[in-house]
């Protein structure tokens, strides 16, 4: 939902400066640095606490980030909580294949693979098409709260889902 929107939000963060574009790309690349970091160590850990206790405090350290997200008043804030969120994504893809792993047999595993996939395939197409709409009807800084509403959303559903089951841990 954030992507159609940053660069036109980092000029309006930044005012009127030449360098607009690559402020965007840097601002737009930190996520990708972070979770390419925390993507190996938050999936060890989740490999000793369990993956759904570190899928649901990363969709609750998104929401906590997305939330000041729209209220930063410079580019470089924004870059940092762009930053931290990155490190929450890292933790998000392992825990999720780890859990489908958990819960599906090997007969359709492949099934629901890319069931998985499908669903993030939705995403990434109903996602920026919110946020551009939200932005046309309600400015830039509404995407980030109706983003968080909907990861908050995300974080309870899965929390609910996965307090049903026990999830096996591996033990180091």
């Amino acid at each position: 939902s954030i992507a159609p929107i940053l660069t036109l939000y980092v000029r309006e963060l930044a005012g009127n400066v030449s360098n607009v574009a690559f402020i965007s790309g840097m601002i737009a690349s930190v996520p990708g640095v972070a979770a390419l970091l925390s993507a190996p160590r938050l999936g060890k850990l989740g490999d000793r606490i369990g993956p759904e206790k570190i899928l649901i405090t990363a969709l609750i350290f998104s929401v906590l980030l997305l939330i000041p997200m729209s209220y930063v008043q410079t580019p470089l804030q924004l870059g940092i909580l762009r930053f931290l969120l990155g490190a929450a994504d890292g933790a998000l893809l392992p825990a999720v294949q780890t859990l489908l792993v958990y819960n599906s047999s090997n007969q359709i595993a492949g099934r629901i693979f890319s069931y998985n996939q499908s669903f993030r395939d939705v995403g990434n197409v109903t996602g920026p098409l919110m946020g551009a709409a939200i932005s046309a009807n309600y400015g830039f800084r509404a995407v980030f709260l109706v983003t968080a509403g909907v990861v908050l959303f995300n974080a309870v559903y899965s929390w609910n889902s996965l307090r049903r089951r026990r999830i096996p841990q591996v033990s180091n």
